[in-house]
């Protein structure tokens, strides 16, 4: 179970990298990686069939970036999640935010099992301070149901 220190420790972090940013403006790895740079992280937009990314440099995988991220942001087809999260592993990442979609039950064990920290069913910008639009709107509709961790 996710609980709230995980998540305030994760976002007391500086770096990270993301795992799908995309060429398609709609794709929501593209969409975190924005909202975490206006807010001050160092992002590092990861995707091998991309060369740059909003004029940052796009890293085709882990081992490529110039510095070990604090963290590791998944936004990528579920497929990828377990062969990365390997990576990751062999990198020395262990703080891991698998996003919704991202996610298998596999990778969550893969996780658990390798001692690294993994927050999953959980949108990161539902934290991400200070929250707004529809992301405020989803925090305050599962504070009211109970599904926010504790």
């Amino acid at each position: 179970m996710v609980t709230q220190k995980q998540i305030q420790d994760f976002l007391s972090m500086k770096t990270f990298a993301i795992i799908g940013v995309s060429r398609d403006p709609k794709k929501f790895g593209n969409t975190i990686y924005t909202e975490l740079r206006t807010k001050n992280y160092t992002v590092y937009p990861v995707n091998p069939n991309l060369d740059k990314y909003e004029n940052a440099i796009c890293y085709p995988d882990l081992k490529s970036l110039p510095v070990k991220p604090d963290g590791l942001i998944f936004s990528v087809n579920k497929e990828k999640t377990l062969d990365v999260l390997k990576e990751a592993k062999s990198a020395g990442i262990e703080n891991i935010w698998i996003q919704q979609m991202s996610e298998t039950k596999d990778a969550i064990e893969f996780c658990k099992n390798n001692n690294i920290n993994v927050i999953y069913k959980h949108c990161i910008l539902m934290f991400l301070e200070p929250v707004a639009g529809f992301h405020k709107f989803h925090r305050l509709i599962k504070k009211i149901f109970g599904g926010l961790p504790k």
